[in-house]
């Protein structure tokens, strides 16, 4: 008798462990045959509401019309509902292969916010694109519990998708009264010289006859690494994130005060800007380029870097001469 327990105990025993070793998605599935979302503010807030995407089930889910840096949510479910328990995706992996383009940002399985209600997604990140071309990203998702599942995926496991990428393009009437919300600008209906305000603090006019597209991507964030090198000094920045070059030179004007400093900012510190003057009609510094970069408006003259060093767990700073602004700077 006892040895027959036993033997039955070991069947038992058995049956559970095979019943681990080959645990299926329970139904858990993706909604590649319902709505796909994606986060096209950018603003990592963890929902996704501003585009959905669809395709009818075991076809291709075409995402259009995005930049490069937003992140695509592709709902879980199980059988037709949102997947909400942390149980139903418990051992549940997610892989991906791409077929065109490739992104460092691996898909993850997340807990997010999808138009409006909290749920278990598939997210990735769409790489960045800083180029005047559209980019493209192909490839399948795939959910797996066993490498028998990853190798024979079922249909409800998988959803494909191509994705069509970069920053919005836009012609430039339709930017030209807020220039702080630029990407790339089509100057093809354009001739003759133009005027464009990025804000407050900055203006370029220039002559855009036969201009083609360019990145005009531009923000006032505070430049953290360049403010170190002076910390003395209270500092302003303009910043063209990919330093678009025109056809033409053209005149820029950053509005600062006349006893204000103004400097192109390089990794290695400011820089003079040539040609720099005051100009008392515009009430603005002006200067001639073709090509649009980083600027810092600093209220002092920005001659010494601030330099930090470590001594005996302590810290003391110092400072060592640097190139002085000409008058002109001022």
């Amino acid at each position: 008798m006892k040895k027959i327990f036993a033997l039955a105990l070991a069947g038992l025993m058995t049956a559970g462990m095979t019943t681990v070793a080959f645990a299926d998605l329970d139904g858990v599935n993706l909604s590649y045959g319902g709505t796909i979302y994606v986060d096209t503010d950018k603003d990592n807030d963890g929902e996704y509401d501003d585009a959905r995407f669809s395709a009818a089930v075991g076809n291709t889910v075409v995402i259009n019309g995005v930049d490069g840096g937003t992140k695509v949510a592709v709902g879980l479910l199980k059988g037709n509902n949102d997947v909400t328990k942390a149980e139903d995706v418990k051992g549940v992996k997610v892989d991906v292969d791409w077929s065109v383009g490739e992104t460092e940002a691996k898909p993850e399985i997340q807990f997010v916010k999808i138009n409006g209600s909290y749920k278990y997604a598939v997210v990735f990140e769409i790489p960045e694109n800083v180029s005047t071309k559209k980019a493209d990203l192909q490839g399948t998702l795939t959910l797996y519990t066993t490498s028998s599942e990853k190798k024979n995926p079922a249909a409800d496991a998988q959803v494909t998708l191509s994705v069509e990428y970069g920053y919005n393009t836009d012609k430039f009437d339709v930017v030209e009264g807020d220039m702080t919300k630029a990407e790339i600008v089509d100057f093809s209906d354009e001739e003759d010289e133009i005027t464009m305000d990025f804000g407050d603090l900055f203006t370029f006019e220039v002559n855009v006859t036969g201009q083609g597209k360019l990145n005009l991507v531009n923000n006032v964030d505070f430049n953290k690494e360049f403010a170190a090198m002076y910390d003395y000094a209270n500092i302003d920045f303009i910043t063209f994130e990919n330093e678009p070059t025109f056809n033409k030179n053209g005149v820029a004007y950053i509005y600062a005060d006349e006893d204000a400093f103004i400097y192109e900012v390089t990794a290695d510190g400011a820089k003079e800007i040539a040609g720099l003057k005051w100009d008392e009609d515009y009430e603005a510094w002006t200067f001639k380029t073709r090509t649009l970069k980083s600027y810092a408006i600093s209220d002092v003259e920005l001659t010494e870097k601030t330099v930090t060093e470590d001594k005996d767990n302590s810290s003391s700073t110092t400072t060592d001469d640097g190139k002085e602004n000409p008058d002109t700077g001022r």
